[in-house]
């Protein structure tokens, strides 16, 4: 059962109150559903202290790198400020976000960690990729799966994937052709996505230069070129994966109105996925639903993006026979 961000809380404190507080935590949901504010929210009920990111004893670890992995120099790094003694309050925090990027090397090395846990820690994990963490590290988590209370405001580059998606699934013959058709739209929508991404970049580092070119040598120039090349890929990666988890949202409502025939995160798509799930069984829609976690799992280890997005998509979107075939060949 997922939680509200509230009932979540309320659920951590009454543990520590009871003094049956874990060491390790696992924080799922997708973004809007609360991981942070979750996060401040149980800092400052144990602590007995305002919530500040620069406390020095939060410790918080994100992405960095081009590819938006958290390598193993960083889970050192946090675990080093974990095992100092607490500078202000009674419990030290360390948070990894997105830690579903985290490098096989960091991983291992969280592993030691959540073995040994430093005296008088919280070590939480958040992501909206619990699956995509090694088994033996989730085992060693208290998981706590968030819902999102409100439906998401879509990105102008997910309506029209979506939209083509849901009238595609919801009626009309399921073809190789199709799904092929339905992974170029994506991938437009992918450029579309990239371009957005640079061009707020380019115009950040114009406004910048406007202000600091004749007071800083050209090295600032290339300095400031270079974190904003690799901020572009890292943002780049996160929208990808958030554009394919609508995708899989699509599939999951289908799923519910199947199953349950209640609820929808994308409630403007709810006719469409009324209708996939009278057409397909609902074995059927978590099949098709899985290739595209597949692909999201495929795409995270920086596989050929355009060929993974293919199979992917036939996989998902294919008519049985090659979904059958592809599904042969996946983990």
């Amino acid at each position: 059962m997922a939680f509200s961000a509230t009932e979540a809380l309320e659920y951590l404190v009454n543990a520590y109150r009871q003094q049956r507080l874990p060491h390790s935590f696992l924080f799922s949901g997708e973004e809007g559903s609360g991981k942070r504010q979750l996060t401040a929210g149980f800092f400052e009920a144990i602590n007995r202290e305002t919530f500040d990111p620069h406390h020095p004893d939060y410790h918080q670890v994100d992405p960095e790198s081009k590819s938006r992995r958290i390598l193993v120099e960083q889970i050192r790094s946090l675990e080093n400020a974990l095992r100092m003694k607490p500078a202000r309050v009674a419990w030290k925090f360390g948070l990894i976000n997105d830690a579903d990027r985290l490098m096989p090397q960091a991983a291992n090395a969280f592993l030691k960690t959540l073995e040994e846990p430093p005296a008088n820690s919280v070590l939480i994990l958040a992501t909206a990729l619990p699956e995509a963490l090694l088994e033996t590290i989730r085992s060693r988590c208290v998981h706590v799966p968030l819902r999102r209370l409100q439906p998401p405001e879509l990105d102008p580059e997910a309506v029209p994937i979506l939209d083509q998606a849901a009238r595609y699934c919801a009626g009309g013959e399921l073809s190789v052709a199709g799904s092929l058709k339905l992974a170029r739209r994506f991938e437009e929508s992918l450029n579309q996505l990239r371009a957005r991404i640079e061009a707020e970049h380019e115009e950040e580092l114009k406004r910048q230069l406007e202000v600091y070119q004749k007071t800083t040598d050209g090295s600032w120039v290339e300095n400031e070129e270079a974190r904003l090349s690799v901020l572009t890929e890292s943002r780049y990666v996160k929208a990808r994966s958030k554009l394919l988890f609508r995708l899989i949202e699509l599939f999951g409502d289908a799923l519910r109105a199947a199953v349950a025939g209640t609820g929808a995160a994308l409630p403007e798509y709810r006719d469409y996925t009324r209708r996939m799930g009278e057409r397909w069984p609902a074995a059927d829609l978590l099949e098709r639903m899985r290739g595209l976690e597949h692909l999201q799992d495929h795409l995270a280890r920086n596989v050929q993006e355009a060929l993974a997005i293919e199979a992917g998509f036939l996989c998902a979107f294919g008519p049985a026979q090659a979904v059958n075939g592809l599904r042969t060949g996946l983990p």
